[in-house]
């Protein structure tokens, strides 16, 4: 029996920026999982001297975004950032609204 990736990762790449909902912070995919990314967060110990520090976490597939693609079509060519409600996406150009109405 095959495993089915979440219709989310399709295309997903490790390097691809998401953000997640969950969580409300951006990060970079190291690696890739049938239902869940790993990325690595930056920590700041509070210790003295404070060192920043990098931590992987798992993010489930179904509370990311995929900064790195087009939300509408999945293209990486020719993309903008978006951000009408304070989460940021990605559109490409052929997606994007005519901004001349």
């Amino acid at each position: 029996m095959k495993i089915q990736p979440h219709p989310r990762l399709h295309g997903m790449m490790i390097g691809d920026e998401v953000y997640s909902h969950h969580y409300h912070l951006a990060a970079r995919v190291a690696d890739i999982f049938p239902a869940a990314v790993c990325v690595r967060i930056g920590v700041l110990t509070t210790e003295t001297p404070m060192e920043l520090s990098h931590t992987p976490q798992l993010w489930r597939a179904d509370e990311i975004e995929n900064l790195s693609v087009c939300r509408y079509c999945g293209a990486r060519d020719e993309v903008r950032v978006v951000s009408e409600n304070g989460i940021p996406f990605r559109v490409c150009i052929r997606c994007a609204p005519d901004d001349s109405e």
